[in-house]
């Protein structure tokens, strides 16, 4: 049996379809490239098999065996993989707009580099050439993609995977929003600081980050230490030298970012109470995201 009748723009799938791919499968043929348009596949057994480059539009795939399955720049448009088991398959620039991923086993899925949809890579380079329209077109399908596929995952408790998916859901979420706009800045800078919540590296690196640079502030303008001022230019002598004083000034920051207040150092000017109100927020604030984040960590994974 030869696949060329497949290869066929205008091939149409008939009732022999299923069987006939199978077979070709099981003889060990490439399927790459083939039309399957419309095809019922309902519960085909494809366990590695070669699909790149194929065209699904709309064909049923509802509970077919794809494991491993290479679909490396196919077409699923609003293809139905309702129960199909995808896990460790490659869908590498697939566009997956309007697939039906419900119940879809989608563990270890390669979906590229970052997990970029083609729709997203096409967004961007439309972008680039100055296309904003077709960009934001593509961005928005990318937008419904990305939430197709974080559902499907959530609700197999593939937690890590839907926060990666989550992360590229909210990114294109922010392209779609003017360059320079209050929201999408915003945006930018909740990715960067948290990463959405989902990367507790970013957090962690933002708490150091806001303790260090709220220590430095203090240390310019003096913090109250008894009878004495602590700072770069205060009793430095007093503390055993600028290290030590360094040592005070992030413990002092530490305490404020913690909101634990023990008291013994005070501000006394206004750079330093104003940091120190900025500072006992924005720590309450990124603690709390911090606590979240661990514990979806811990719970979802």
């Amino acid at each position: 049996m030869s696949k060329e009748k497949f290869l066929n723009p205008d091939y149409t799938a008939d009732e022999n379809t299923r069987e006939e791919i199978e077979t070709l499968h099981k003889d060990g043929e490439s399927l790459s490239g083939i039309q399957l348009k419309l095809a019922d596949m309902k519960n085909a057994k494809l366990v590695n098999a070669d699909l790149s480059n194929t065209d699904l539009t709309r064909a049923d795939f509802s509970g077919a065996s794809l494991y491993g399955v290479n679909l490396e720049g196919a077409n699923l448009f609003k293809t139905n993989l309702e129960g199909a088991n995808l896990k460790s398959a490659n869908m590498k620039n697939c566009n997956m707009l309007g697939a039906d991923f419900t119940n879809t086993r989608l563990n270890n899925v390669d979906f590229g580099a970052d997990n970029k949809a083609i729709n997203e890579i096409e967004a961007d380079s439309a972008l680039s050439s100055g296309n904003i329209d077709l960009a934001n077109e593509k961005y928005k399908e990318s937008e419904d993609i990305y939430r197709a596929l974080k559902m499907s995952l959530q609700s197999q408790s593939l937690g890590e995977d839907a926060g990666k998916i989550f992360l590229r859901e909210m990114i294109v979420k922010r392209k779609q929003l003017p360059l320079l706009s209050p929201l999408r800045i915003a945006h930018k800078f909740a990715h960067l600081a948290f990463g959405y919540g989902e990367k507790i590296g970013n957090i962690l690196y933002s708490i150091i980050t806001v303790i260090i640079i709220s220590a430095i502030f203090y240390g310019i303008e003096g913090v109250s230490y008894g009878n004495y001022t602590l700072g770069f230019w205060g009793d430095v002598e007093q503390f055993g030298g600028i290290l030590n004083v360094i040592g005070n000034l992030l413990y002092f920051s530490v305490v404020v970012f913690s909101t634990v207040g023990f008291g013994e150092i005070l501000p006394i000017g206004p750079l330093g109470k104003s940091i120190m109100m900025v500072e006992g927020i924005a720590g309450g604030l990124i603690l709390s995201i911090f606590m979240i984040a661990v514990y979806r960590q811990l719970m979802d994974r």
